[in-house]
């Protein structure tokens, strides 16, 4: 009995997973659900307003609780990539309204994230956030595992085929 209960759990668990994601939808961030912290982003505009140059955001989120955050040699467990519109400000510290989520991808090492560096079908696309396999000695990554793009208008990211994507390379050459 207590085996089934285990494995019931265990198969509710993924579901679970999306759930936390959901519920961040509309939700405004920071400060985050707890056992989620903020890693990193980039700031997104329709504006060439230098005003409007953070209207919206694409960031990811950990998990709070890894030794990420005390140890530079650790990475943090990505959960999340999230995009957000503008909803104010608390003294220096930008407020989000949350408007989608996706589940970090799982992939194999020396993946990482790439978001405002992007191209799709070779044409540059600051909306697109990708994962993309590190260390190749070329100008542009172009083993893309996982690659969204932010519609700003709707607030909502949807699936590019990876084949189309590449992002500059930062540590090639003389960049």
């Amino acid at each position: 009995m207590v085996a089934r209960i285990a494995l019931l759990m265990l198969a509710t668990l993924p579901m679970a997973t999306r759930a936390g994601a959901v519920e961040l939808i509309g939700k405004t961030v920071p400060p985050y659900p707890h056992g989620l912290q903020d890693v990193g982003g980039s700031c997104l505009s329709d504006s060439d307003d230098p005003e409007h140059v953070c209207d919206f955001s694409i960031g990811l989120l950990a998990d709070a609780d890894s030794d990420a955050g005390t140890d530079s040699n650790v990475e943090p467990v990505l959960r999340y990539v999230v995009a957000g519109r503008m909803a104010g400000r608390e003294g220096p510290l930008a407020l989000w309204k949350i408007t989608d989520v996706q589940a970090y991808p799982k992939t194999g090492k020396g993946f990482f994230w790439q978001a405002g560096s992007c191209r799709v079908d070779k044409l540059e696309d600051a909306k697109v956030i990708a994962v993309v396999r590190q260390g190749a000695e070329q100008e542009y990554l172009t083993d893309v595992a996982w690659a969204r793009r932010l519609d700003l208008k709707s607030g909502k990211f949807s699936v590019i085929e990876p084949t189309r994507v590449d992002c500059i390379n930062e540590g090639y050459g003389e960049l």
